[in-house]
């Protein structure tokens, strides 16, 4: 009788072990294949998550973890190399968004993927005023298994001049859900290829 009670202790101890730990831990997961510089082969490339209807996330993740472009949910398409971006319009309205550090960190152990977004300083003119301040994105979440999505957790906290600092623990408490596709680069370069020719046959008709 003991025997089985003690039987008992141990496999419940064992399911507890095994079963009862948070997803993120990633414990248990099949083993993620390295590159060389030890990131994630299956991150390598472009991953896009939409925000809303005119908003999304996209990031492209090299070999050794560096992320070379993004496309900011508010700034667009940025060349990090080229520290920022800016635009000006026809009306006079501008933006100028300058780049800090940007760059994924990723845990063996855990199988996290985090990144990091910083805009060091951002000025947005439109005919109304003039908006000036900085942000920091947070983006983490467990390696994806399919190579295909991404499921990772999104805090965002801008500060803007002459306003409240944003509520930082609160923000953090209450992540947005993202999940993040993997964007086939031939399929998007064909389908790229597909719509100049169409348009040129359309243009050739109408001559």
């Amino acid at each position: 009788m003991k025997r089985c009670i003690v039987l008992e202790i141990f496999v419940c101890a064992l399911l507890i072990a095994f079963c009862g730990c948070d997803s993120k831990e990633g414990i248990f997961k099949k083993p993620v294949k390295l590159t060389k510089e030890g990131f994630p082969e299956v991150m390598m490339g472009v991953w896009e998550a939409d925000v809303s209807n005119s908003s999304k996330w996209g990031i492209k993740f090299e070999s050794n973890g560096s992320i070379t472009k993004i496309i900011h949910s508010v700034a667009g398409p940025i060349n990090i190399e080229e520290g920022g971006v800016s635009h000006e319009t026809s009306d006079g309205s501008y933006y100028i968004f300058t780049m800090g550090p940007c760059d994924a960190e990723y845990n063996s152990k855990t199988n996290i993927l985090k990144v990091k977004i910083i805009i060091e300083n951002f000025v947005l003119k439109i005919h109304t005023g003039e908006l000036v301040g900085r942000s920091e994105d947070y983006i983490e979440g467990l390696v994806s298994e399919d190579g295909k999505l991404w499921k990772a957790d999104w805090v965002s906290l801008g500060w803007l001049e002459g306003a409240e600092p944003p509520p930082i623990e609160l923000l953090k408490s209450h992540p947005i859900p993202l999940v993040f596709e993997k964007v086939n680069l031939d399929e998007l370069k064909k389908k790229i290829e597909e719509n100049e020719e169409s348009h040129e046959q359309q243009t050739d008709s109408q001559d």
